[in-house]
């Protein structure tokens, strides 16, 4: 994984894979979610932190294929061939951090945020 992404799609995808953590790594998962909390609000404090987010997320098997897709410009096709005619993307709910390290996007709609694991909370990405 090259390091030619844009710094806003890493931390992006940092705050992203945080609520994945536990399915990726089980037993791992907070020791890592931990890490990017620190590196995240490192961030929020304007240190570059890119590099050692790539390096930590690259550690592990499960959340380097996990960030590679995030940040690729092509979807992942999976055996996957799309339905004939024009389609589109359909927006989920996104609820963020109001500190800036976390993220969830609501993928169905009975579907409950769950909290930030560093500060608690969770606000929908309007209101932030």
């Amino acid at each position: 994984m090259s390091t030619h992404f844009q710094s806003d799609d890493i931390l992006e995808g940092a705050r992203s894979i945080r609520c994945h953590l536990p399915a990726l790594l089980g037993d791992r998962a907070e020791a890592v979610d931990q890490e990017i909390a620190r590196l995240l609000a490192q961030a929020q404090q304007g240190t570059a932190v890119d590099e050692p987010l790539l390096t930590l997320l690259k550690q592990q098997e499960a959340t380097y294929f996990w960030i590679a897709e995030y940040l690729s410009p092509q979807p992942a096709a999976k055996g996957f061939e799309p339905l004939p005619g024009r389609g589109g993307a359909i927006a989920a709910t996104k609820y963020v951090c109001p500190q800036g390290d976390y993220v969830w996007y609501q993928r169905t709609a009975g579907q409950s945020p769950p909290r930030c694991p560093t500060h608690g909370e969770l606000i929908l990405a309007a209101e932030a």
